[in-house]
């Protein structure tokens, strides 16, 4: 059963916001803040910005090939079956993670008004057991609502969107104009910007700000249910973008002046208050905004659960593709009489269920999804370059002006974000791909040579080396426990080397266009 193609421009924007408009705006802000102090507010600039060149490489090939979860199949066409695999399923790790984050993100607000939600570990706050199946109760009605029709899911979502829309802006405008609002935080406490740039690049990643920006593939991975595919996706994410990024810039400039000063006293990255469990609604108290406390704690599961949904659309669609192209079992593929996959969803519910219970909060699933996202941000642009060359007379009703620098320019910023990350973080999801590539590729081996070469290993080649060099950048810098031998400037100076070094390896190391033609076949694509 094909796909129904019945959203529109509107309906494609508004689920790119609706995805980007979650539990980023509750909690990113405070985060971004701890880490940036107020030039977090130049942090979520920096991001919209940066995800502009991302978006442009996306929309270019989502219109080529607007097909359901088109995202993974691009590594498949020009690098081969194990780019494909591998790819895939870290972008499958990456969506599946983002609903149990939305889920958590309802019941960690909802503990300011039911506290045995939560208990204290420490001094720290987590999710009491009570807490963690609340979670699981607001996980499986995301995944219930999925099962209908794409269009009934996103009309849903518009509606919420709107809500998600008026709600922050009101909050951030009440903030703003306040009579105890303090102006004077923008500069006091150490300055601008108390740790420096460093500051506000690492509040891209461990902030949140990379996760909340995150959510602009749920309309793209739609091109194949979206009509007119050809201008609706990339007018869609620029849009989006667009939106998504002046929405931040003012919730973060609201939430910086609404801070009393007495929260500041040991400076931003100490930044702590009562109830900084939900930051917004605990700053709403202390300011006497009663009304806006309640219309916060509605939106707390409005935003997140909005979120939840159309990422949970988008997780589903991904291991739909998976199954097209033999990396999950092909009953992934199917689909109910609503057009929407639905033993994938429920795979989805399951796999979100494993995720929950080893993260007490918000911010700890937000770093671990991070690094892998950025990972699988970084083959779209080099996708693009590959088919240009050898896909050259393909319909491509969205045409990226100055392919070759914008891709290269994309490519460069996921590299530079992948070094924002940090050593840590990284050096766990390098080891964790390393294995699989090296376990999967010896067993292929055994089954023979015809099924070892069948997976274009060679031509996967770039991936290992592009995450293992940055571990090692990552582990001479100063982001996430590295050892400080580079300074900020230099590292990033590396970090953009070794990207350009990378990016025009894996152009290298394609397929042949003849390979490349035999793949776009096997989804029917001309």
């Amino acid at each position: 059963m094909l796909p129904k193609r019945n959203v529109g421009l509107i309906g494609v924007t508004l689920a790119s916001v609706g995805s980007m408009v979650g539990s980023g705006w509750l909690f990113g802000p405070m985060y971004a803040a701890q880490m940036a102090g107020p030039a977090s507010i130049t942090s979520w600039l920096l991001g919209g910005f940066c995800f502009v060149f991302i978006v442009l490489t996306f929309a270019e090939l989502s219109s080529m090939f607007p097909i359901m979860g088109g995202l993974t199949s691009y590594p498949f066409f020009t690098h081969g079956k194990f780019s494909g695999i591998l790819t895939g399923w870290i972008y499958f790790l990456c969506f599946v993670t983002i609903s149990p984050i939305e889920s958590l993100a309802v019941i960690q607000y909802a503990s300011n008004y039911f506290p045995e939600l939560v208990i204290r570990t420490n001094g720290k706050p987590e999710l009491s057991t009570i807490g963690y199946f609340s979670s699981v109760i607001v996980l499986f009605i995301i995944v219930f609502i999925n099962r209908f029709s794409v269009k009934f899911l996103t009309r849903t979502n518009s509606l919420a969107t709107v809500w998600k829309l008026f709600v922050p802006l009101a909050i951030a405008m009440a903030f703003i104009f306040s009579t105890s609002s303090e102006f004077s935080n923008i500069n006091h406490f150490h300055g601008f910007a108390p740790n420096g740039m460093q500051g506000i690049f690492a509040s891209l990643s461990i902030g949140g700000i990379i996760f909340a920006f995150g959510g602009f593939q749920s309309g793209i991975i739609l091109a194949g249910e979206t009509k007119n595919p050809q201008r609706n996706i990339p007018l869609a994410a620029l849009l989006s973008i667009f939106i998504v990024t002046l929405l931040y810039v003012i919730i973060q400039f609201a939430f910086i002046v609404a801070i009393p000063s007495e929260y500041l006293s040991e400076g931003w990255s100490k930044l702590s208050f009562t109830g900084d469990m939900g930051p917004f609604a605990g700053l709403a108290l202390a300011g006497g905004f009663t009304l806006l406390c309640s219309l916060l704690y509605i939106d707390a599961v409005v935003s997140p659960f909005g979120s939840g949904l159309m990422m949970t659309s988008t997780t589903s669609r991904v291991l739909h593709t998976l199954g097209s192209i033999g990396a999950a079992p092909k009953s992934m593929t199917k689909l109910n009489k609503n057009g929407s996959p639905e033993t994938s969803l429920w795979v989805c519910f399951f796999v979100g269920l494993i995720l929950i219970f080893p993260f007490p909060g918000w911010k700890e699933m937000v770093t671990f999804l991070t690094s892998s996202f950025v990972l699988t941000l970084s083959v779209t642009p080099i996708a693009l370059m590959v088919l240009r060359d050898k896909y050259p007379n393909a319909k491509r009703p969205f045409k990226l002006p100055f392919y070759h620098v914008m891709s290269l320019i994309a490519f460069c910023i996921c590299g530079l974000m992948m070094h924002w990350i940090g050593y840590i973080v990284l050096l766990k999801l390098s080891t964790i791909i390393t294995l699989f590539a090296i376990v999967f590729s010896l067993l292929k081996y055994k089954e023979g040579k015809k099924s070892f070469n069948k997976y274009n290993f060679k031509s996967s080649l770039w991936m290992i080396i592009y995450i293992i060099g940055f571990t090692i950048i990552n582990y001479f810098s100063g982001f996430g426990s590295g050892i400080q031998k580079f300074s900020t400037l230099e590292g990033n100076l590396v970090a953009v080397l070794f990207s350009i070094i990378i990016f025009y390896f894996a152009c290298y190391n394609s397929l042949s266009k003849e390979k490349v033609l035999e793949n776009i076949k096997e989804f029917n694509l001309k």
